[in-house]
């Protein structure tokens, strides 16, 4: 045997043993774990968790804000199942709904379920990757399992764009066409699937690919993108694209269809920048540069306002919390995710609307088609009144508007 031969199996076993070592020492901490998705079924042929699975979440190289919980009978993270037929209160949205890195009492459907204990139960179907695209999609999935009481959208960042290119699993865009999204399907690992869909399968379970997709945020995609790193580059403002305007228009006519709900039961929570919001030391929460995603958001806000569902801009009210207390609403820098005082905030605007039941529509939004250059949206127009003596909302279905 060749002495380069030799040298080359002798540094095969030795990575290999290394490997085996590091595999052994990884299974023995915090790594994320229990986070894979499930296998779709005709009936629920979206993305989501495995089913009543116990999982581990922690963020970064070292392990930081470690959370444990489970996922229910639909593999979604809830401590409870869903019950086929109940009514519910849908709460739909991408990871900041999905909450795992808080604990499940401190996202916006825990904390809702303390500020309304009389309320049907906060079904949660968030989940990593989602966009708005996957918030209409699965709507008519939900309602005709459940009996939607309320529909509460979160809209965040990345959420108009990202409908334009999603993974498989998800719903995305479907321009010019009825209907306006189509789920891109999910492959099976079947006798039939090719093998790299079975390979990706196996090696999740292990830990150190667990530790490097989902503590380090390894992304072989992002890796092998060139990309052009130095100085920041100058801020180009953008605006909608060509088919940007009807499409947000016909998602504000068709959201509430989709959950089986009337307009004025459909909720959508809108985000702030709340990086703009430090920098600006609680003085802004409008981006310093518009982009089309910003500029999307804020006309789909003015054109649900429009038709009669409730829009909650969380900037004033991220705002004041900040200039009041100086604490964050995030784990930023290394996660930009609410805290439980962002998701605390955001319940109790919620909670307010849905005990209200009525709302006051405000004739300056009603005449206004979007915001211009990205701006958010002033606490004055999202805010919600009842009129004097009426009664405070009732959890029965109010009559279905087409």
């Amino acid at each position: 045997m060749s002495r380069t031969l030799t040298t080359l199996l002798a540094a095969a076993l030795g990575a290999t043993l290394l490997l085996m070592v590091l595999e052994a020492a990884l299974h023995l901490l915090p790594v994320q774990n229990g986070l894979a998705g499930a296998d779709p079924t005709p009936d629920w042929p979206t993305h989501r968790l495995r089913p009543n699975v116990h999982y581990t979440f922690s963020d970064a190289w070292d392990l930081r804000n470690v959370h444990r919980g489970v996922t229910n009978n639909m593999g979604y993270v809830a401590p409870f199942p869903y019950r086929p037929g109940s009514d519910g209160i849908a709460v739909v949205g991408n990871s900041f709904i999905e909450g795992l890195m808080n604990r499940y009492e401190e996202t916006l459907q825990g904390q809702l379920a303390r500020l309304l204990p009389d309320a049907p139960a906060m079904l949660n179907f968030g989940v990593s990757g989602a966009s708005l695209a996957d918030y209409i999609g699965v709507g008519p999935m939900i309602s005709r399992r459940f009996r939607v009481r309320w529909a509460v959208v979160v809209v965040v960042a990345g959420d108009f764009v990202g409908g334009f290119a999603p993974a498989p699993g998800y719903f995305g865009w479907n321009t010019g066409n009825t209907p306006s999204v189509q789920l891109r399907p999910q492959p099976v690992c079947t006798g039939a699937a090719p093998l790299l869909t079975c390979t990706a399968k196996l090696v999740r379970w292990l830990a150190i690919v667990r530790y490097t997709r989902g503590n380090l945020r390894f992304d072989l995609r992002h890796f092998l993108h060139t990309s052009t790193k130095g100085a920041p580059r100058p801020c180009v403002p953008e605006g909608l694209q060509a088919g940007d305007a009807d499409l947000l228009a016909a998602y504000a006519d068709r959201l509430p269809a989709a959950y089986g709900v009337p307009p004025e039961r459909v909720i959508l929570v809108f985000d702030a920048d709340r990086a703009e919001l430090y920098r600006s030391h609680g003085m802004s929460t409008s981006s310093s540069c518009a982009t089309r995603d910003s500029v999307a958001r804020n006309a789909l806000a003015a054109a649900a306002a429009r038709r009669g569902e409730h829009v909650i801009d969380m900037g004033p009210v991220f705002a004041a919390y900040f200039k009041a207390t100086g604490g964050r609403l995030d784990y930023s820098p290394s996660d930009w995710h609410w805290n439980a005082a962002g998701h605390r905030l955001a319940a109790a605007e919620v909670a307010r609307i849905m005990r209200l039941g009525n709302r006051q529509v405000l004739p300056e939004f009603l005449a206004c088609d979007s915001t211009p250059g990205g701006q958010s949206l002033s606490a004055e127009r999202r805010s919600s009144r009842r009129p004097a003596g009426s009664a405070d909302t009732t959890w029965t279905r109010p009559s279905r508007h087409s």
